[in-house]
């Protein structure tokens, strides 16, 4: 099995340094370069075309979304995994709408990061559990929906918010009290309504389209 080929990007050299040595002894990754802003990643990828690009979004003091989008424009099969320190829901639906497959916080352990590429390579999103927290808190606050447009009933927003942390349909049942046929259809609902293909797709609207709250 092929390595994947792996681009780190951080403006932090000890960082950088720390997250190369941790995949030096990974049998399944390979840093094929690193770099410390956007304009030296794109470089590095005209040069040498990663499979994965490990992007953290706050370099030279400022918040980067533009250089994720630039390499999705450019190279659509390259897959970005935003790395960053940033909680805020804001900053994370913007790295999502630029086109990263997936949010990580810099708290991660080894194991998580290397499962994080691993599913993005795959075609797969990947989000760390303490982003789907912070996400599906701000799609079950009271009185907000998820899009002007589509209006959730209170349980819908429980359901969704089971699904975005990886609950099974009999955990769902058993956590808020209701039947394993009513979580189903719940979830046949909000497929319907959000207009998604599967499961994956509600976790996906709703990372990426609920409402900007102030989660402080």
């Amino acid at each position: 099995m092929n390595k994947v080929k792996l681009l780190v990007v951080d403006d932090h050299p000890m960082l950088r340094g720390g997250i190369v040595s941790l995949f030096n002894s990974t049998d399944s990754i390979e840093v094929i370069h690193e770099a410390a802003n956007g304009e030296q990643a794109i470089s590095c990828i005209e040069r040498q075309k990663p499979d994965v690009v490990l992007m953290d979004i706050n370099m030279d003091g400022k918040l980067d979304v533009h250089t994720t989008e630039e390499i999705k424009s450019r190279w659509p099969d390259i897959k970005v995994l935003a790395f960053s320190m940033h909680e805020e829901v804001q900053v994370i639906r913007r790295m999502l709408k630029a086109g990263a497959s997936g949010y990580i916080l810099k708290n991660a352990s080894h194991h998580e990061l290397v499962k994080a590429i691993e599913a993005v390579v795959r075609g797969e999103s990947y989000y760390g559990q303490e982003v789907l927290d912070i996400m599906t808190q701000s799609i079950t606050s009271d009185g907000d929906d998820l899009h002007d447009d589509v209006v959730l009933s209170s349980r819908e927003k429980e359901v969704l918010h089971f699904v975005a942390k990886e609950y099974t349909n009999q955990e769902i049942a058993d956590e808020i009290d209701i039947s394993l046929r009513t979580v189903e259809t719940h979830k046949r609902n909000l497929i319907k309504k959000l207009r998604v293909k599967n499961v994956v797709g509600l976790v996906r609207f709703a990372l990426e389209q609920g409402p900007l709250l102030d989660l402080k």
